[in-house]
């Protein structure tokens, strides 16, 4: 039995993949939070509440070999902040004294780092996007995560763990929704609740979609997946891009429902980001299974969605 540890299992993508690791009977999980991961019950063997994530106190020295899915950590994308410094502090140096926390402890197994598939890249000089292309972020949040992403292989190759890092595009369909995570989820409540929604520049940068459970079943296989050397990066999109205007399109049609918008210049949004799916095909035999209108009609029966 794989041993599988998950940080922020009460958000977003966490609880989904606690949710989706616990109906394996391969795995043995543990939900990693400050607050009970929401898609198991309150009392599940699983469930694993701390008073901070970053502090490791939650590692069990006798699983010297788990898996750590680190899914803890800054989720906004907007978010700004004063300085560098700040951010250094706050949310990239935390997740690094953790790692050396769990190493410290023996922990010496495999660390699924989700990185960002489209703030590292910036604005690109092709589409889709491959893993060699060089990264340069525009925003704090894509900064954060390369910096993460480096750190954390100088680490893998320097004390022996191995790492996966996952630069996944945009997650949609998870039950837990956050009011600023995702613009699937915004798109939806915003039709739902006849609200104004921001349209960040002219509409026709396209972004790349992923239905959670086609995550899911990739984040399955890197656990799983014989690793070649210490440290692997991967691009987990679907491959396909679509324009935020045909998209708003799109919802409105599954919901039957118009949209009032309103557009504002974008600062720090990248114009177009399309993943390239051909390394996490070859390495993982892993392919997307959802197309992105079948999701949206998921996510509408998942959440109980209303529509007339």
């Amino acid at each position: 039995m794989t041993d599988v540890y998950i940080t922020g299992a009460s958000g977003v993508l966490g609880s989904e993949l606690a949710h989706h690791f616990v109906k394996n009977s391969s795995f043995r999980v543990a939900a990693v939070s400050r607050r009970p991961c929401p898609l198991l019950p309150l009392d599940h063997p699983a469930q694993i509440t701390v008073g901070n994530p970053f502090d490791a106190d939650w590692f069990s020295p006798d699983r010297a070999d788990a898996t750590i899915l680190h899914c803890a950590g800054l989720s906004d994308p907007r978010k700004d902040f004063d300085s560098f410094a700040t951010l250094a502090q706050d949310h990239i140096l935390p997740h690094v004294a953790m790692v050396e926390s769990l190493l410290a402890r023996g922990w010496k197994g495999r660390l699924v780092y989700f990185s960002s598939g489209g703030a590292v890249y910036g604005n690109t000089l092709q589409l889709p996007i491959p893993e060699t292309h060089p990264t340069s972020p525009i925003s704090f949040y894509g900064l954060h995560k390369l910096c993460l992403e480096r750190a954390l292989e100088h680490l893998a190759r320097t004390r022996g763990f191995e790492l996966i890092i996952l630069r996944v595009s945009n997650p949609y369909g998870a039950t837990v929704s956050k009011l600023n995570q995702g613009v699937i989820p915004i798109l939806f409540r915003a039709y739902l609740t006849d609200s104004l929604f921001n349209v960040i520049g002219d509409g026709s940068a396209q972004r790349d979609y992923i239905e959670i459970s086609d995550l899911c079943r990739a984040v399955s296989l890197c656990v799983t997946h014989q690793m070649q050397d210490h440290t692997l990066t991967l691009n987990i999109g679907s491959g396909d891009g679509i324009a935020l205007s045909d998209l708003i399109t799109m919802i409105g049609g599954v919901l039957n429902r118009r949209l009032r918008t309103r557009h504002l210049k974008a600062v720090h949004d990248v114009h177009s980001n399309i993943l390239c799916r051909r390394r996490a095909r070859e390495v993982l035999g892993w392919q997307p299974h959802v197309p992105l209108g079948e999701g949206l009609h998921r996510y509408v029966e998942k959440c109980g969605l209303l529509v007339s």
